[in-house]
C-alpha cells in the first residue's frame, strides 16, 4: 500500500502532461500531489512550507525552457525524477537531492514511475497494469 503521507510535486509547463503524471501517480495510490507550471512556481512551492517535498517529478523540457543553475532546485525535494531528460545538456544535473535522483529519456510510463516510487516507498505494492505512457 502506498504511503499516503508522501508529498509529491509535478513540474511541467504543459498542463495536460501534469494531469497525466498525476493520473499515473493516482493509479499507484498517491494523492497528495501539487503541480507547478514553471521553475519559479516549483521553487516557491518547495520552499514555502518550510520542508521540501518528498518527490519532485519534472519535465526536461521545462528545465531547459528557463535559465537554471545547478542549485536552483536545491531544497525543493528529497527525491527527484526527470522525464524527457534527452532535452538536457550533457553532464548537466539540476537535481540536488539527498535521496534518489533518476533521469529518464523519453516519455514517462507507469512501469518506470512505479519502479522509481518503489525506491522511495518500498512498502508499496504496485499493481501490474497495462502501460499508460506520456508522449512528448
Amino acid at each position: 500500500m502506498a504511503n499516503k503521507q508522501l508529498r509529491i510535486l509535478i513540474a511541467d509547463s504543459r498542463h495536460t502532461q501534469s494531469l497525466l503524471v498525476e493520473r499515473l501517480l493516482n493509479r499507484l495510490g498517491y494523492h497528495r500531489i501539487a503541480t507547478a507550471s514553471s521553475l519559479d512556481e516549483a521553487r516557491i512551492l518547495g520552499r514555502c512550507t518550510g520542508r521540501p517535498f518528498n518527490v519532485l517529478i519534472i519535465s526536461g523540457r521545462l528545465i531547459v525552457s528557463e535559465p537554471l543553475d545547478g542549485t536552483a532546485l536545491a531544497g525543493v525535494s528529497l527525491n527527484g525524477l526527470i522525464y524527457q531528460s534527452q532535452y538536457l545538456p550533457q553532464g548537466f544535473d539540476p537535481l540536488t537531492v539527498d535521496g534518489v535522483a533518476t533521469r529518464l529519456a523519453g516519455p514517462l510510463e507507469l512501469a518506470q514511475l512505479g519502479a522509481f516510487m518503489a525506491q522511495i516507498d518500498p512498502q508499496a505494492a504496485y499493481p501490474r497494469e497495462r502501460s499508460l505512457a506520456l508522449h512528448p
